[in-house]
């Protein structure tokens, strides 16, 4: 897990420089269009570092289960669904041809993280993939909030990428103080979360 809670620093760094800059700026600038582009500029931020750290997560969690050599038939009920439905969508020729022991191998070649979320990250699936993957979704709710803004800016972000929205008409809803509350809460959810998960890899809670 070194590597993805580094990786999440890194980004998590960025959106607090990104932060104080859009704080400044703001403050100063007075072309209002060009604001709301800024403060809409964070929301897709934040929904990088979303999904950026939940596929690294769980693509650790299949390669942990790989590198332990852990049998299919071991675990979890849950996963184990997950992984042959995910099979559906892998071309059975480059599976088998990949593949020496099925029950080892199919835990990681059954997933495939460029495909894995696509824009669909929030609070929920987090808690889907807790359920498949045993680790527990629980925070501090008064620093977290349960995660309820993922799914604002899983939305907001999803608006911004098929064009529902321009970043200005997104921008507008939100104040200075909205967005470093959302910030907050977006970084101490999934700091908590990747705690979480890490806490699942070192007891194999993806067992039975």
């Amino acid at each position: 897990m070194l590597d993805v809670k580094t990786t999440f620093k890194e980004r998590a760094n960025e959106i607090e420089t990104y932060y104080t800059f859009l704080e400044l700026y703001i403050a100063t600038n007075r072309d209002e269009n060009l604001n709301k582009i800024l403060k809409s500029n964070l929301i897709l931020m934040l929904y990088n570092l979303v999904e950026s750290s939940i596929s690294n997560a769980i693509e650790e969690i299949h390669n942990n289960i790989h590198a332990r050599k852990v049998s299919f038939d071991v675990l979890k009920q849950e996963l184990r669904e997950d992984i042959l439905k995910r099979l559906k969508k892998i071309n059975p020729k480059d599976f088998v041809e990949s593949v020496n022991d099925l029950a080892i191998d199919i835990v990681k070649k059954s997933f495939n993280k460029d495909r894995a979320f696509s824009g669909n990250v929030d609070s929920r699936e987090i808690l889907k993939l807790s359920k498949v993957y045993g680790f527990s979704d629980r925070t501090v709710h008064n620093q977290t909030k349960g995660g309820q803004c993922l799914l604002q800016i899983k939305n907001k972000r999803n608006d911004l990428a098929h064009g529902v929205f321009s970043f200005s008409e997104v921008g507008k809803d939100y104040s200075v103080q909205d967005l470093e509350k959302m910030k907050n809460e977006t970084v101490n959810y999934l700091e908590q979360i990747l705690a979480n998960i890490e806490s699942c890899l070192t007891n194999q809670g993806y067992k039975k």
